[in-house]
């Protein structure tokens, strides 16, 4: 065997384990603003009078400050939630980034993550003060549904799926992206059609036309809904956040702890 040979390989082998140490260091903290976002979420599911519990009337008003379009206790405590909740996590997590970089030198383009949160959810309080000719109220239980309901984008969700979604790029996660693209998926389709999960009767046959009308609780070759409660919507949005943060935080506390 060449020696040369072998001390190339071995030399590239060294090259592969220290950029992949230096890869983790670098993008090892995107656990921390990955499992917040997820308390977050998970948190607001307090907001809403029945986050679990089925029930038989719900009376939506627009915009959707709780997050989801559904009865909420206190449209001032859902506000103040994510008016105040959404800043307060972004500055933790600069400050989070902040530390880290001081303390490896590795720096990640965090504030592209922060000013793209806080610039939507600035927009949307402004969309949300424009004055409109009338309330916009909807019965979710009561409505033929089907339709795509425009204002119901007017919810905190958007800027932080956008936030999930650039935070992604920034770590040069897939999984992130992914994350964030499937709560904004969630999102547009919870809150832009009504009632809340409601399908089309195209996808009522793809997924065996078993599902209940929106209307009457029988079979409904028009249309269906998936009737989950918004904790368990926010319940799925999160989970993906929990696992990313799970798997990187675990792949870090290797990494810093045996090389």
């Amino acid at each position: 065997m060449n020696p040369d040979h072998g001390h190339a390989t071995q030399t590239l082998t060294e090259l592969r384990w220290l950029r992949r140490r230096t890869r983790v260091r670098a993008h090892g903290g995107a656990w921390l603003p990955a499992l917040g976002i997820a308390v977050l979420l998970l948190a607001s599911s307090a907001l809403y009078r029945r986050p679990f519990a089925s029930t038989y009337g719900i009376s939506v008003d627009s915009p959707y400050w709780a997050g989801l379009p559904d009865e909420q206790r206190d449209p001032l405590a859902s506000y103040l939630f994510w008016f105040l909740g959404t800043p307060l996590l972004f500055a933790a997590v600069g400050l989070w980034y902040r530390w880290r970089s001081r303390s490896s030198g590795l720096r990640v383009a965090w504030p592209l993550f922060v000013s793209t949160g806080l610039g939507i959810l600035l927009l949307l309080a402004v969309l949300a003060a424009v004055p409109q000719q009338q309330p916009q109220q909807l019965d979710a239980l009561n409505s033929s549904g089907g339709h795509f309901w425009l204002p119901g984008l007017l919810t905190p969700l958007v800027p932080i799926a956008a936030a999930v979604l650039v935070l992604g790029w920034a770590e040069r996660s897939r999984a992130l992206t992914v994350a964030g693209g499937w709560i904004a998926v969630l999102t547009v389709w919870l809150c832009g059609w009504a009632p809340m999960g409601y399908l089309p009767g195209w996808a009522t046959d793809l997924l065996g036309g078993d599902l209940t009308g929106p209307l009457d609780g029988v079979p409904n070759t028009l249309g269906g809904q998936i009737a989950w409660r918004p904790g368990i919507w926010l319940i799925l949005m999160s989970v993906p956040l929990v696992a990313f943060a799970a798997a990187r935080g675990w792949q870090s506390w290797r990494v810093s702890r045996y090389g």
